[in-house]
């Protein structure tokens, strides 16, 4: 699963679950509708502006790592987080390689379990 699609799924259930609670707790509170719809309005341009920084960084990320611009990493201030990017992919990377593995020596019903548990998840 690449980066981006990481950073926006749990972008976006995190999202999903202020904007209900933003919208029971002014509901409660007794607050009127215009004031609701402009929080709720504000909470999806931020959501919105959440997102389009998060892709932008992607995006980013992804051009000077493939090209190796460390001049412009430097120059940006983000080599050291640059790095911690790629060695938590390349921890994923190594952990999928070990559940393969460990999928392999597993009998078939084990590994049909958790297939179906790993399609459910998605």
């Amino acid at each position: 699963m690449k980066l981006w699609e990481r950073i926006t799924r749990g972008m976006e259930a995190g999202f999903e679950a202020a904007l209900v609670s933003v919208h029971k707790l002014t509901e409660k509170a007794g607050e009127s509708i215009e004031l609701t719809r402009l929080r709720r309005e504000k909470a999806r341009c931020e959501n919105m502006l959440t997102r389009l920084l998060a892709e932008l960084g992607s995006i980013t990320y992804e051009k000077i790592s493939k090209e190796r611009l460390n001049d412009i990493s430097a120059q940006l201030g983000a080599q050291e987080k640059i790095m911690e990017i790629a060695e938590n992919e390349a921890i994923i990377i190594k952990i999928d390689k070990s559940i393969g593995k460990e999928l392999e020596s597993q009998p078939e019903e084990i590994q049909k379990d958790d297939d179906k548990e790993s399609v459910e998840k998605e």
